[in-house]
């Protein structure tokens, strides 16, 4: 149970009481709160007094003030069960997990099958990690009520945590057994059920509990996956707006906003709808990676670089960014920095493109001992035998120009079977012969890459913007 609700009930509780123990009138006030009304005199017993105080406390959120309250609570009223359920709440609510624990087994003490005191030391111990204590109580529990919404969803919630999606959904639908209208319950079955691809049953699950609760945000937030799912997007879009009208400060529904409008070609909505999201959290590097994606598609590469520099910023462990940086730095010739990432990117994966790409940025810049010193200690790192064609390229790109070695390294790369293999190598052949030998033969072997079928290495795209540079 979340300590929302926890609240919710305590306030509840106290409202009840306070309405038993007296002819005092209970009342709504305009602000939603309860108020409560004397109809007698203003000598009220001491219970009342005790009731109408913890009311005030609780309808001020003042956790620590109400159990204040509890140290002067009539004698008449210290072995009452239910506000000893009440002060465990507070306490749980409080962060105070131990005194939870502590003053529920005081109820039990009085009551050993109160359902409501074993339900708090169980919640009590999975938060603070006494996992030997939660599942003793939780099984305690079951053993009596095995249809119990509070243990069912928690248990539920563990096995989601550990993706174990099946055995949540069964937790659930025991949660649902015991309380059909349980919204935690509800949720997490519907969530459980898009988990496993059944879709169908999630679609149907959520749109009964937004039936219940129509400001159930994330229901219209899958709802709208759901029908992105059935590439729907336009619904999709519509869903996730009605989520952000409850939550306008959902970091995650601009993310979904941005794709659903992405797919339907809305390129600069998608934008507009992640900036958003990265307003919402600076920090936080995922909506920088799309900006930086839908820019970078776009050729709009000032701004896809602004963008995988703020990825970089705010999560250096994302390696991704590395190499996207590198080859727009490249692109713009600012080869100083595409060395920087370029060597950043050779630190998550040892890839020989990385160092002939370094090699090449030196190539660039005048710098032709830098790039021979970049490329002979990997020669040396290279099976001759195993990766002879590797092994080529590199003591092709590090010796002085011959004629004979260019022969054979053609050759090798003829040969070469792996298409995206040979696709690498031509178009690093490509580049010797742009930036080494002025040769115009980078245009055939750029010409032959980029005739390939969605190649699934970095250089095409180089090679692509070399024929066109040659183009022009």
């Amino acid at each position: 149970m979340k300590k929302s609700k926890i609240l919710a009930c305590a306030a509840f509780f106290a409202v009840c009481f306070a309405a038993n123990a007296s002819t005092t009138e209970v009342k709504e006030s305009v602000s939603g709160n309860v108020d409560f009304v004397k109809t007698a005199s203003d000598n009220q017993p001491a219970n009342v007094r005790f009731a109408n105080q913890l009311q005030k406390e609780l309808n001020s959120n003042n956790l620590k003030g109400a159990i204040a309250l509890f140290e002067k609570m009539p004698a008449s009223l210290q072995n009452d069960t239910g506000l000893k359920n009440l002060l465990s709440a507070l306490y749980f609510s409080d962060g105070q997990y131990d005194k939870a624990i502590e003053n529920s087994e005081a109820v039990l003490a009085i009551d050993e099958k109160n359902i409501e005191a074993l339900e708090m030391i169980s919640m009590a111990a999975h938060a603070k990690g006494d996992k030997k204590t939660y599942q003793a109580t939780a099984q305690r529990i079951l053993a009596v009520d095995p249809y119990n919404p509070s243990v069912n969803i928690q248990q539920g919630q563990d096995y989601a945590v550990t993706k174990k999606y099946k055995q949540a959904r069964t937790s659930y639908a025991k949660a649902l057994k015991g309380d059909s209208k349980n919204e935690d319950a509800m949720f997490g079955f519907a969530q459980m059920c898009y988990y496993l691809a059944d879709l169908q049953t999630a679609k149907s699950s959520f749109e009964k509990l937004v039936a219940q609760n129509p400001d159930s945000a994330i229901s219209y937030s899958y709802l709208g996956k759901i029908s992105a799912e059935d590439q729907n997007y336009l619904r999709a879009e519509s869903l996730v707006k009605k989520a952000i009208s409850l939550e306008p400060t959902n970091y995650d529904y601009y993310m979904d906003l941005g794709n659903y409008l992405r797919s339907q070609g809305k390129f600069d909505a998608a934008a507009d709808a992640w900036k958003t999201a990265t307003k919402l959290d600076p920090t936080y590097f995922l909506a920088y990676a799309y900006l930086a994606g839908v820019y970078d598609e776009r050729d709009m590469f000032d701004q896809a670089l602004e963008n995988y520099h703020k990825v970089i910023q705010t999560n250096p462990k994302y390696f991704y960014a590395y190499e996207e940086t590198a080859i727009l730095e490249y692109h713009a010739g600012n080869y100083e920095a595409a060395i920087k990432y370029f060597n950043k990117a050779y630190e998550y994966s040892q890839s020989l493109s990385y160092k002939l790409m370094i090699a090449a940025c030196y190539y660039k810049l005048k710098k032709p001992l830098e790039a021979k010193n970049v490329l002979t200690p990997v020669l040396k790192t290279i099976d001759r035998e195993k990766q002879t064609l590797d092994y080529t390229m590199t003591r092709f790109w590090i010796d002085n120009y011959n004629r004979n070695a260019e022969a054979a390294l053609l050759q090798l790369i003829n040969k070469e079977e792996n298409n995206q293999k040979k696709g690498k190598m031509q178009f690093y052949m490509g580049l010797y012969y742009e930036i080494v030998a002025g040769d115009d033969s980078a245009i055939e072997m750029y010409s032959k890459v980029a005739a390939m079928q969605a190649p699934m290495f970095f250089e095409y795209r180089i090679a692509e913007w070399g024929m066109k540079a040659k183009a022009q």
